[in-house]
């Protein structure tokens, strides 16, 4: 007979609060949609929500605890030996796969020793942003601090790479403009061209190469790094100590995530895609970090800008230390704030409260309106709303 006061790790004489209190945190510790539907999971959130419903009717409750004391009580020494056997061997179960998800880098969910780690360990990142072992001729001018155990980085600068002395610059400058000089001479002994075509010859060939020239004597180098409980961006120029961007954000101090993604169509045709970042910490209403930029959606995601695939991936990260932290939220508030953002006059505005067996919508005014689950018999959609019936 199974024991459901234990799967719901409370005590016999729990009161029915406590009993609610303990289906929510193990419902969002083993959701099956947030360990991507590993079987162990499924079966934990099935007995746990069985354990849930008998106990806390208060007549199967009281059935059951008669019941389990008829059993206790008839059980013989070696089957109580069986059944302790049994369930240490299910919490040592239980464990490793939680340990697993503790020691594995890409997880779908973070265990809270993870969480409590704040302070990153300042060691080269060995992945990078899609979990890639990073090559090695790649180098660091920074490492973020307060981000947590690094999940993934990125960086453009090479190792000992260092920017050109003004004297190798003059060097590279006076090459490109004798190369430039050299092909308008060959072109014009080659073609005889009329005095315009000879100084276009002349001109353009050592425009494009100065101009090359010019890009590779600049020394602006990246450094992006997403860890589990945070992000950084570095950006540096004419030396390593000359960080232009110095930005190191915490997961803490973001409360909320929007973005924006607009298509650019010339007569019906694709031009490319506008995208807009913000991550915000609603309760003292500071920006923590934005991006905005363009992609073209018809390349491959990894072709795409730096830019907007590490925005992608950390929402991804914040989004899992979101999930991570629901039982928090859910224990304090009793259910997860989802609001809207105005990107004009920057503001926010609470839209659902969502909680275990029901939501609700804040409309204007602050009225809100509830549906239970088990009341919802469809939901209608249209656009970008939707109605449940």
């Amino acid at each position: 007979m199974k024991n459901y006061y234990e799967i719901l790790e409370i005590d016999y004489r729990a009161s029915d609060l406590e009993i609610k209190k303990a289906y929510r945190r193990l419902a969002v510790k083993y959701h099956p949609d947030k360990n991507f539907g590993d079987d162990f999971f499924t079966k934990k959130i099935i007995e746990i929500k069985e354990a849930y419903d008998l106990l806390i009717d208060p007549i199967t409750r009281n059935s059951y605890d008669d019941d389990l004391l008829i059993f206790l009580n008839k059980q013989s020494k070696e089957e109580k030996e069986k059944q302790e056997n049994k369930r240490q061997y299910e919490r040592r179960t239980q464990k490793e796969y939680e340990e697993r998800f503790f020691y594995e880098p890409f997880k779908p969910f973070y265990s809270f020793r993870d969480r409590e780690l704040q302070e990153t360990p300042q060691i080269k990142p060995i992945f990078d942003l899609w979990g890639n072992k990073l090559d090695e001729y790649l180098d660091f001018f920074k490492l973020p601090k307060r981000i947590g155990k690094m999940v993934g980085a990125y960086s453009d600068l090479a190792v000992g790479e260092e920017p050109l002395t003004i004297t190798k610059k003059a060097v590279r400058f006076f090459k490109g403009l004798l190369v430039g000089l050299l092909i308008g001479a060959i072109i014009y002994f080659i073609g005889r061209p009329n005095e315009v075509w000879t100084i276009i010859w002349f001109t353009v060939p050592t425009a494009i190469i100065l101009w090359f020239m010019v890009a590779i004597n600049k020394f602006d180098r990246t450094n992006l790094f997403i860890g589990i409980n945070g992000f950084a961006e570095y950006q540096c120029k004419e030396n390593r100590s000359n960080l232009t961007i110095d930005k190191e954000v915490n997961f803490n101090e973001i409360t909320d995530v929007y973005f924006l993604h607009v298509e650019r169509k010339l007569n019906f045709s694709y031009q490319g895609t506008d995208f807009f970042y913000i991550f915000l910490n609603n309760e003292n209403g500071k920006v923590a970090y934005n991006k905005e930029g363009t992609f073209d959606k018809r390349n491959e995601i990894q072709e795409q800008p730096i830019e907007i695939n590490f925005c992608r991936k950390v929402e991804q990260y914040w989004t899992i230390y979101l999930l991570d932290k629901m039982e928090i939220g859910l224990e304090k508030n009793g259910y997860i704030l989802f609001s809207l953002y105005n990107n004009d006059s920057n503001k926010i505005t609470p839209f659902i409260k969502l909680a275990i067996g029901h939501i609700t919508f804040i409309k204007e005014n602050n009225q809100e309106f509830t549906y239970r689950f088990n009341e919802i018999k469809r939901v209608y959609s249209k656009g970008n709303q939707c109605c449940p019936k």
